[in-house]
C-alpha cells in the first residue's frame, strides 16, 4: 500500500523482520532468520557488495578465528575463550565471549559448506594464521579479502532462500509502540525517492561502524554510525566507545591497511622533505629496527611499535606530510622475490591496479579501521536494551574491549549474526499482530521539515570540519585540549543541524547521514574525554599511564533527555553471574 505525506510517497510493507546492513554479520542474520521460516527484508544503504568494511576490508591476514579442529590439537574453544578474555578482561561480557568461542567452529564450517574458498596449503590442509593475542594458529582467510568472500557466499544463499533485498535503502529510524517495543522501521529508497514503512516486530541492525567520521579510513564513507545514532536516540545503552582501532594504511591510489607483513620488510619511511623522521621520535634504547619488527595493526601503546604511528601523525599534523595527509613509504631496497614471498596479496593487489610495490612511492596515512564499542548486547541472542532490536557486527558492543585477538571480528559477525537472526525470527513467530506505532509521526516530522525548508545548516561544511578534527585529535594522540576542540566543533555543528537543515529527495540520505555522524562523534569524544588514562589504542598524552586502580571498567553512554549521560559499568565474572 502506498500513501503520501506532503512531499514523499510512503510504501507500507508488512514483514516478519528487517535486517539492516549488507556486511558479513547482517547477511548471516538474514540467512539464519530466513532458514528459521521468517519472511525477511534486508535493507542496505549501498548496493550489495559495494559498501561496508566487510566487503572492502583487505589485508595480508584478514581472517576469521575459530578453534575448529583444523590446526594444533591442543587448540580448543576454551583456549580461544581464554585468549579473548586475556585481551579484554574487565571490558567485555564473559558470557558472550564463551558463546563466541564455542560457536565459531560451527559457523566457519557453515561457510565452508557454502563454498567460501579458504586458503589451503600445498598438502591440502587449511592455512592457519596465528593472529595477535592468539595462542595457536586458528584464523582462516581467503586471499586477504575474506570478508568479501563471506558476503558473496552468504549473498548466494540469501538469493536461494528468498530473502528480499532492498537496496540502496537507508535506515532512517526505528518505530516503537506505546510500550517502547519495536514495531517497525522507517527507511528511504534513494533511487525511487520514497519512504518505506516496514511493519515488523523485530529488526537486526548490522549497519556497520563510524568510518565516515574520520578524514582517512579503510572502508567506505557511507558508514556514518546510523545504527548507533538511532539506537542512542531511542535510549539504548552504548559501551566502550573510547576504544577504536586505526593505524598505517596506504591511501593512494587505493586504500589498504598495512599489517605486520609490510613492516617486517623495513620500508624506507620519509616525509615530504625526504627526511627519514622516525629516529627523531625514539627514546634512548629503542631502535628503528625494533619498532618495525614489532609493528602490528592496529596502533597500541603496549609495545615500541607505537612510536611509528606517533611519528607519522605528528609529521602529517605539523605540515610535513603530503597534500593527501600521508608520509612516503618505499620498498625499492627490498628484493622483488622477498616482497612476493612476504606480502603476496599486497604485491598482487598493487600489480592489478598498475602499481609497482618495489618501484613506486606509496602514500601512507593513519586510517580508522574499526570501532570496538557500540550498542550494548545484553545476551547471547544479540538483543539490545530496546525490546525487538538486535545488534550485530560493528554496530554492537560488549565483546570488544581495548584489545582483541585478530580474527575475532569476522567470527563475531557470523556467531551473533546467526543467533540474532534466529532470535528475531522466533520473536516474529510469537507476535500475534502488529502493534500500533507510537513514534512514527515524530520520525516523519523531521523529514518533512527538512524537505520543506530553504537554507539552514551547511551540512557539507559541518561534516568536513568534524572529519578534520576527529582525524587530528581523536586518533593517535589524544589530549584534553584536542578532544575539547573537536567536541566544540561537533557541538557547534549539531546545534546548526538541530536548528534546521534543508534537503531534497536527492540529498536526504546525505543530510541524515551527516546528522548521525555528528551525533556519534559527540558520543565518541565524550567517552574519550572521560577516560583519563592510556590503554591500548586509547593514548592520552596528558594521562600516559595505564590506571587499573581507577579505570579497569567500561563506560556506558546513554541519552538522558536531550543530553548525554556517562556511567561506570562493570562486567561481572561468569561465576558471579551464575551465583547471582
Amino acid at each position: 500500500m502506498i500513501m503520501n505525506v506532503e512531499t514523499l510517497p510512503i510504501e507500507d510493507i508488512r514483514t516478519d523482520l528487517v535486517v539492516v546492513g549488507a556486511g558479513g554479520a547482517a547477511c548471516r542474520a538474514a540467512v539464519s532468520a530466513r532458514a528459521a521460516g521468517a519472511d525477511v527484508h534486508l535493507i542496505a544503504k549501498a548496493p550489495m557488495k559495494t559498501g561496508g568494511s566487510t566487503v572492502h576490508g583487505a589485508s595480508e591476514i584478514m581472517s576469521m578465528g575459530a578453534a575448529a579442529g583444523f590446526g594444533d590439537r591442543r587448540d580448543q574453544p576454551e583456549i580461544h575463550f581464554q585468549d579473548t578474555m586475556r585481551a579484554g578482561r574487565g571490558f567485555i561480557d564473559e558470557s558472550l565471549v564463551r558463546v563466541l568461542a564455542e560457536d565459531a567452529p560451527k559457523r566457519i564450517k557453515d561457510l565452508i559448506a557454502l563454498g567460501v574458498p579458504f586458503d589451503q596449503q600445498e598438502d591440502g590442509n587449511y592455512r592457519l594464521i596465528r593472529s595477535d593475542f592468539g595462542t595457536y594458529g586458528r584464523a582462516m582467510g581467503a586471499k586477504g579479502k575474506t570478508g568479501l568472500a563471506f558476503v558473496e557466499a552468504l549473498g548466494k544463499e540469501m538469493q536461494r532462500l528468498g530473502v528480499v533485498i532492498d537496496a540502496p535503502v537507508m535506515l532512517l529510524d526505528i518505530v516503537r509502540d506505546r510500550n517502547g517495543e519495536l514495531c517497525g522501521v522507517l527507511a528511504y529508497d534513494s533511487e525511487r525517492h520514497r519512504l518505506l514503512h516496514y511493519r515488523a516486530p523485530a529488526v537486526v541492525i548490522g549497519a556497520g561502524g563510524m568510518h565516515g567520521m574520520f578524514g582517512q579510513q579503510v572502508s567506505t564513507r557511507e558508514m556514518t554510525g546510523d545504527g548507533q545514532a538511532i539506537c542512542f536516540r531511542h535510549g539504548a545503552e552504548l559501551i566502550n566507545l573510547e576504544f577504536h582501532q586505526f593505524g598505517p594504511a596506504m591511501i593512494h591510489p587505493y586504500v589498504q591497511l598495512f599489517s605486520k607483513n609490510i613492516f617486517v620488510l623495513h620500508p624506507k619511511i620519509t616525509n615530504t622533505e625526504g627526511e627519514e623522521f622516525l629516529p627523531n621520535y625514539l627514546p634512548e634504547g629503542v631502535t628503528v629496527d625494533e619498532v618495525l619488527d614489532e609493528k602490528v595493526f592496529p596502533f597500541t601503546i603496549s609495545n615500541p611499535s607505537r612510536y611509528l604511528d606517533i611519528a607519522m601523525a605528528r609529521e602529517i599534523n605539523e605540515g610535513r606530510g603530503t597534500p593527501r595527509g600521508a608520509v612516503n613509504f618505499s620498498f625499492a631496497h627490498v628484493p622483488d622475490e622477498e616482497l612476493r614471498r612476504t606480502s603476496p596479496n599486497t604485491y598482487r593487489w598493487m600489480a592489478e591496479r598498475g602499481v609497482s610495490m618495489r618501484e613506486d612511492m606509496h602514500e601512507v596515512g593513519i586510517a580508522f579501521q574499526c570501532m570496538n564499542g557500540g550498542v550494548r548486547m545484553i545476551g547471547p541472542d544479540a538483543a539490545s536494551t530496546i525490546p525487538g532490536v538486535y545488534v550485530v557486527g560493528e554496530t554492537a558492543g560488549g565483546i570488544r574491549g581495548p584489545d582483541r585477538p585478530g580474527g575475532n571480528s569476522l567470527a563475531e559477525g557470523q556467531v551473533f549474526g546467526h543467533r540474532a537472526g534466529e532470535a528475531a525470527a522466533a520473536r516474529a513467530a510469537a507476535s500475534k499482530h502488529a502493534a500500533e506505532a507510537a513514534t512514527f509521526d515524530e520520525s516523519i516530522d523531521l523529514i518533512e521539515a527538512s524537505l520543506n525548508r530553504q537554507g539552514g545548516a551547511d551540512l557539507d561544511a559541518i561534516a568536513s570540519a568534524i572529519r578534520d578534527d576527529m582525524q587530528r585529535h581523536c586518533l593517535v594522540e589524544k589530549s584534553e585540549e584536542g578532544l575539547q576542540k573537536a567536541l566544540g566543533t561537533v557541538l557547534a555543528g549539531r546545534r546548526e543541524i538541530e536548528a534546521g537543515f534543508a534537503a531534497t529527495p536527492e540529498t536526504l540520505v546525505e543530510a541524515l547521514s551527516i546528522r548521525n555522524l555528528a551525533q556519534c562523534a559527540e558520543l565518541v569524544l565524550r567517552a574519550c574525554l572521560n577516560r583519563t588514562e592510556s590503554r591500548s589504542a586509547h593514548y592520552r598524552v596528558d594521562h600516559p599511564g595505564e590506571d587499573d586502580r581507577h579505570w579497569l571498567r567500561s563506560v556506558l553512554v546513554q541519552r538522558v533527555g536531550d543530553g548525554v549521560a556517562l556511567s561506570d559499568f562493570h562486567y561481572e565474572p561468569q561465576e558471579q553471574q551464575k551465583a547471582g
